[in-house]
């Protein structure tokens, strides 16, 4: 391991030790918005009534004194073909807003036309190969088809597996199914 490497390594642990001790430290605070009772609510309690659960955790994690936060993209599925992913990512509020916003616009651009988005829902339904999703989805021509398929492959939303046949790769599987959430709200 070069100086560079290392240097950067204990930089790393010496900032997950400040995490963990600035969690240790923190108070539990309680929410301080109600949970919405709507259909689309932004929270779902667990059993214990607790609406905030996974917000609790995730302050705890990265809340320490100074802290601007964090946003964590979290699920567990298993979609109506069978396929499952369990995933977490997460980034400090910082991280996120430092971020190259214009290297996102590709991806999401891809989730930004009703044809791919029918796509999308039909592979996740089991609908795989580029001829039956051409017959699923109203689209006019297999080219078309093809068009949006090589546009949602591009932006890593499809990958091609064995037979030809078209998947949502796990690792998109949640952020995929968290932005149409976003998108509902």
């Amino acid at each position: 391991m070069d100086d560079e490497t290392a240097a950067q390594l204990r930089a790393l642990e010496d900032r997950v030790a400040a995490l963990e001790r600035a969690s240790a430290a923190a108070p539990h605070a309680a929410p301080d918005v109600a949970p919405a009772a709507d259909a689309h609510a932004p929270h779902a309690a667990t059993a214990d009534g607790d609406a905030f659960w996974a917000l609790d955790g995730l302050t705890r994690r990265a809340g320490g004194p100074g802290s601007t936060g964090a946003v964590m993209v979290v699920g567990d599925v298993t979609t109506p073909a069978g396929d499952t992913a369990r995933w977490q990512y997460a980034l400090t509020t910082d991280d996120v807003l430092a971020a190259d916003w214009a290297d996102v616009a590709p991806v999401l651009a891809a989730l930004g036309h009703p044809v791919r988005l029918a796509l999308l829902r039909a592979v996740l339904d089991g609908t795989r190969t580029a001829r039956d999703l051409a017959a699923a989805v109203d689209v006019g021509s297999t080219g078309q088809v093809y068009h949006h398929l090589r546009q949602l492959q591009a932006a890593g939303w499809l990958r091609t597996a064995a037979g030809g046949e078209h998947v949502v790769p796990a690792e998109r599987l949640v952020p995929l199914l968290t932005t149409v959430l976003g998108g509902l709200r």
